[in-house]
């Protein structure tokens, strides 16, 4: 029989080895979206980590999906249209003033048929990836972090495992890193506002939807000279955590996952 320390290693090896394993599957699948654009074996790598977070999550005890945040519950699913509701409506007032201040430039739009298609196919791949990094950087350290930190740390250290997984990212320099810093902040907020995953993805996901209507759905430029378009976009980036504190609902993360602990 273990020992109270033996079962706290392997313990720490289980999360571990959880996390490097969804790191993993996450990046596998952006690879072929990035370097080489696969569709077909990034949607496998994506259905890979799911089955894989479900799996983790009875290897390490708990009752499955719900471990990471993904409560099915018609109360909790809501918060998706929240999300998107209120992240499109800030994301497109940015785009919008981005258009007005003349920082970008709309140079191409396929026309609306097309554009819905391309809207529709783009949409469905970042929604997959959206989620997948919400497990990854905000469920499955709230679940294991979440007793060990107060909100405001548990939220900073989350935001910094949200940087460096943009490993395509860390070399564009202090800029990028300013804004995927905000994105995590607000993200993981909204999970330990709610105590579950969907406003966060619904917040998430309203982000790369509009990244993916503005680069390829239509075809933008930027105008701007220096760090005015960026400094346009960390504005509203910051417009959204006191949004995203508005629209969600504190509640008891411990309450809402006693669930999904194995008896």
């Amino acid at each position: 029989m273990l020992n109270h320390h033996q079962m706290n290693t392997k313990k720490y090896w289980q999360k571990g080895i959880g996390f490097l394993w969804l790191f993993g599957c996450y990046h596998a699948a952006e690879y072929f979206v990035i370097d080489d654009y696969q569709p077909i074996v990034f949607i496998s790598c994506q259905l890979l980590f799911f089955v894989s977070a479900w799996l983790i999550a009875r290897w390490q005890g708990y009752g499955g999906l719900s471990a990471w945040g993904m409560l099915f519950r018609r109360k909790e699913l809501r918060y998706v249209w929240i999300g998107l509701i209120s992240g499109g409506f800030i994301y497109t007032l940015w785009f919008m003033s981005s258009l007005l201040f003349q920082m970008e430039a709309i140079v191409h739009f396929p026309g609306w048929r097309k554009g819905l298609e391309l809207f529709f196919l783009f949409g469905l791949g970042s929604f997959l990836s959206s989620l997948s990094e919400d497990v990854l950087t905000r469920g499955y350290i709230y679940r294991h972090v979440n007793n060990r930190m107060n909100p405001a740390l548990l939220i900073a250290f989350s935001s910094i495992v949200y940087l460096f997984n943009h490993i395509y990212r860390l070399g564009d320099g202090p800029w990028v890193w300013t804004y995927l810093l905000i994105i995590g902040f607000f993200l993981m907020l909204a999970m330990v506002r709610t105590g579950n995953i969907w406003l966060t993805l619904g917040l998430h996901w309203s982000g790369n939807l509009l990244y993916q209507a503005t680069h390829h759905v239509m075809e933008t430029t930027s105008l701007s000279k220096g760090h005015e378009g960026m400094v346009l976009y960390i504005a509203f980036l910051l417009l959204l955590i006191p949004v995203t504190y508005i629209v969600s609902k504190k509640s008891s993360i411990e309450k809402q996952f006693a669930s999904t602990v194995k008896v």
